[in-house]
């Protein structure tokens, strides 16, 4: 491994932008991207809030904005990181009130994001553990948490498997796995599955310790009634602008062992490009055809260290592709990158790369 010229970025598809959201008299634009948030209310000038010191770990987060009622929920989860290489960050919570007071809620654990309600936003915490094939595994106890600006945790258990939750104009509500899903299996020994929901309306006042979901008139529900599970709805985002107000995240103090780590997964996701798939013949073939005399460059010191990844490939026969990888984001994180090399085997199967006439001294960067 060696060290080369400077190369345009590969981006992993997070989102970008601010999502606004809407509370009686005001609108809270929150950044997807950096630590800041803009409220606007009519008649006033803007306010600008920011956070830049919150610890939300050493991973990048993938970053989750919710309306509510009394202002917005942003929620910090650790990115997707499948190797014991790399450290098991918690998840971190704010709210943010329209009067620009931050609430914030750390060691959260791994949780799912379930909605929000009038009582706050709802968290179900521990990994997706239903085996789709194991009835019994969806009719189990689980212990929900519910946090509200004033700090409040609430801790509520329900019999089975959370969906979602949300507000309409009447009432609050709960919406659950009614059993394990329906399949339809086929002749080669694979299965679809048919999920079915229920739905439940929750107390208008305090929440109960304990909620069993056959004793609140539990109605039947499509998956596309649940908001936000629709395939029509989209998050709607503003582009950011040159005018914007920009806010870093403070640098954060990264363990030398952990970016030695966070540098070997990353070169160890594209260790074997060139002998990728193994046949039952023990034979091995590359990440895509075409492919072949892989080379892995680092570059530059940590909080900019990136990783070059180049090979020749039919596509471009008089020169090499490369991709190139930041190993860490602009706080010092660690940006994890598992599937990486699926998602350039995809890019390469469906020729979805620039045109060669953008290579530069024989290297196209896509």
């Amino acid at each position: 491994m060696g060290r080369v010229a400077c190369c345009e970025t590969y981006r992993m598809a997070e989102p970008r932008g601010w999502q606004v959201v809407a509370t009686e008299r005001t609108l809270i634009r929150v950044s997807l991207t950096e630590p800041i948030a803009v409220i606007q209310q009519a008649g006033e000038t803007d306010r600008i809030i920011s956070w830049p010191d919150l610890p939300i770990g050493h991973l990048s987060p993938h970053v989750t904005v919710t309306p509510a009622s009394d202002g917005a929920w942003v929620l910090y989860q650790p990115m997707n990181s499948d190797t014991g290489q790399l450290p098991h960050d918690t998840t971190t919570a704010l709210h943010i009130s329209p009067d620009g007071q931050l609430t914030p809620f750390f060691d959260l654990a791994h949780v799912s994001h379930l909605g929000t309600t009038r009582h706050g936003l709802w968290l179900s915490p521990g990994q997706w553990d239903a085996n789709v094939d194991t009835a019994a595994d969806w009719l189990v106890d689980r212990t929900l948490l519910i946090l509200s600006a004033d700090e409040g945790v609430h801790r509520m258990t329900i019999d089975r498997m959370p969906a979602a939750v949300f507000d309409d104009d009447q009432a609050a509500h709960l919406v659950v796995y009614t059993s394990a899903p329906d399949a339809l299996r086929d002749d080669y020994g694979g299965a679809s599955y048919t999920y079915r929901f229920s739905q439940i309306e929750l107390p208008a006042g305090d929440l109960p310790p304990t909620l069993r979901i056959t004793e609140h008139q539990p109605v039947p529900v499509n998956e596309d009634q649940i908001p936000g599970r629709s395939r029509d709805e989209k998050l709607k985002l503003d582009p950011i602008t040159t005018d914007d107000p920009r806010a870093a995240w403070t640098l954060i103090d990264l363990p030398s062992d952990q970016k030695k780590a966070a540098i070997e997964a990353l070169c160890a996701e594209f260790a074997h490009l060139d002998a990728y798939w193994a046949a039952p013949s023990g034979a091995k073939t590359p990440l895509s055809d075409g492919l072949n005399g892989t080379q892995i460059d680092i570059a530059e010191d940590w909080p900019n260290t990136r990783v070059d990844v180049s090979f020749a490939h039919t596509y471009y026969p008089e020169g090499r592709l490369r991709r190139t990888f930041r190993v860490f984001d602009n706080a010092g994180r660690i940006t994890p990158a598992e599937y990486a090399s699926i998602h350039l085997m995809e890019d390469l199967d469906t020729r979805d790369l620039p045109p060669i006439t953008n290579a530069h001294n024989n290297i196209l960067d896509i």
